[in-house]
């Protein structure tokens, strides 16, 4: 068993971390200000970042696991210009302006952006899901060139709530597996992990990459081998899922689900089916 959850972790390498989201900046954008997921500050040069730490740290700023960073950047967009307005810190409280901690970037205390070029993201509404951060219903990106905003694109991003528990799609997952094929031939273990995505009726559309654990040193990702055929074929066919739109994608999903166990299908604690 230890030897598939190395694999398993080897595996999901790619797979975003689950650590706590932190909180968004703020964008005000004519007379909106909306939530930005990205961090310009953090890529400010070491000796003005070492000037921020410092100020962070005489103002005795609370840290908490939501703002690993210790403060709440407040910028502004105009006329295709970053421009850093204030600090505030996870208490939303005012610490400094833009002009007090880079006065020698000052302009009318407020500081233009120009050390970042990247990319970032804002929205506004109700989350739909969560990811690495929260997923809004409305959503912009755009690519930042030493604080220049380009084109931004807009997205609607939207929630389908068409799935069942994962409880739910093991079990049918597990009984359209067996239905499919024989099972006096099967490994005594097998595991399938999958990495997904379902559309609207809650059904997965795709399947971007999968792998049966067949034993504690084996496992199958050729696509085209009948055993990975019937697992991939009994999980499009079973299982139901809640499917997010983002950015005009259908949100992908990962999930490992265990099919045979001790040469016997799976079955929770507990069911009698």
């Amino acid at each position: 068993m230890k030897r598939i959850l190395f694999l398993l972790v080897a595996l999901c390498i790619t797979v975003p971390s689950f650590a706590t989201m932190q909180m968004s900046e703020r964008l005000i954008v004519g007379r909106d200000t909306l939530s930005m997921f990205a961090w310009p500050l953090e890529y400010v040069d070491s000796t003005r970042r070492v000037r921020l730490d410092e100020r962070l740290k005489e103002a005795d700023v609370p840290v908490n696991t939501a703002c690993w960073r210790g403060y709440v950047g407040c910028w502004r967009l105009e006329k295709g210009q970053l421009w850093l307005e204030r600090v505030y810190n996870c208490k939303d409280e005012s610490l400094f302006t833009a002009g007090e901690l880079f006065p020698e970037w000052a302009e009318g205390g407020r500081v233009r952006a120009s050390w970042f070029s990247g990319e970032i993201c804002y929205g506004r509404g109700e989350a739909i899901c969560y990811e690495r951060r929260a997923v809004l219903e409305k959503e912009w990106t755009a690519t930042v060139e030493a604080g220049k905003v380009g084109l931004a694109r807009h997205f609607r991003n939207r929630a389908y709530k068409r799935g069942v528990d994962l409880q739910e799609n093991h079990l049918r997952l597990c009984e359209a597996f067996d239905r499919l094929g024989p099972t006096d031939s099967l490994p005594p273990f097998l595991a399938f992990f999958v990495h997904f995505a379902a559309d609207s009726t809650g059904r997965p559309v795709r399947i971007l990459q999968s792998t049966l654990f067949l034993a504690r040193d084996s496992i199958l990702t050729d696509p085209s081998d009948p055993l990975m055929q019937r697992a991939r074929r009994a999980f499009m066919e079973s299982t139901r899922w809640d499917a997010c739109w983002v950015h005009g994608a259908w949100r992908e999903s990962y999930c490992f689900l265990p099919l045979r166990r001790g040469s016997a299908p799976w079955k929770p604690r507990g069911d009698t089916r």
